[in-house]
């Protein structure tokens, strides 16, 4: 076989192996995509319990650069909170504010931040901030870029945007002692295109494998030479 012909079988089996790897990565991300998703497309965790004594439970901020983006940061990641109050009596809120408007509204007042949160297993860690002042209704505030409230389980999804932003969770008549079931979404729009482009290019590069392997094999099956007797 010559140079040409074994350069040929080696890059076709190269072929071959990385089409068939990347055809099972784009399986595998459409997979999860339609099986590990909600019927809106959303990966979510178990329910969260978060019960505490104090005004209000928050996350730490979360710093968004625009000019880290080449796209939106939207087409990347959408996130969503659901929450309910396990105090029948009264009604959560959730609201999603810049971290200086936030800090203001809760100067002095008694609450939480979540300084660690892991999903498997389930855990949460706080950072108690002391205060003596009782905070005025969250619903009665204007300074709020996402917000719900009411009763049963409501729904507070995000589209993040540039700036520093803190989540903010809290029964919605200001009162003390927070006591909900959480549950926490993120919806990858990139997934499923990745995934069919992933499996479209694994097949690309495996039939073009095959054929230069069947090329191969094919040039190197010459004529038996012919025997001249004497």
């Amino acid at each position: 076989m010559s140079t040409g012909k074994i350069l040929l079988l080696i890059f076709g089996s190269l072929a071959v192996i990385g089409g068939l790897v990347l055809a099972g990565l784009g399986g595998a991300a459409l997979w999860a995509n339609d099986a590990l998703t909600d019927n809106e497309g959303y990966y979510n965790t178990r329910t969260i319990q978060i019960e505490k004594d104090s005004y209000a439970v928050i996350s730490e901020p979360a710093t968004i650069h625009g000019s880290w983006w080449i796209w939106d940061f939207s087409d990347l990641a959408k996130f969503k909170v659901q929450g309910s109050n396990n105090d029948p009596s009264k009604n959560v809120f959730m609201g999603l504010g810049e971290e200086g408007d936030v800090g203001d509204y809760l100067t002095d007042v008694e609450h939480d931040e979540v300084i660690d949160l892991e999903i498997d297993p389930l855990r949460l860690e706080y950072r108690n901030r002391p205060g003596t002042s009782t905070p005025a209704p969250p619903t009665t505030q204007t300074f709020w870029a996402e917000s719900t409230h009411g009763s049963g389980t409501q729904t507070l999804e995000l589209e993040l945007e540039e700036g520093k932003w803190v989540l903010v969770l809290m029964n919605d008549d200001g009162s003390a002692s927070v006591d909900l079931s959480v549950v926490l979404g993120v919806k990858l729009p990139w997934l499923f295109r990745t995934g069919v482009g992933l499996v479209a290019g694994g097949a690309v590069l495996l039939v073009a494998g095959i054929v230069m392997i069947v090329l191969a094999v094919r040039r190197s099956e010459g004529r038996e030479p012919s025997t001249v007797s004497s």
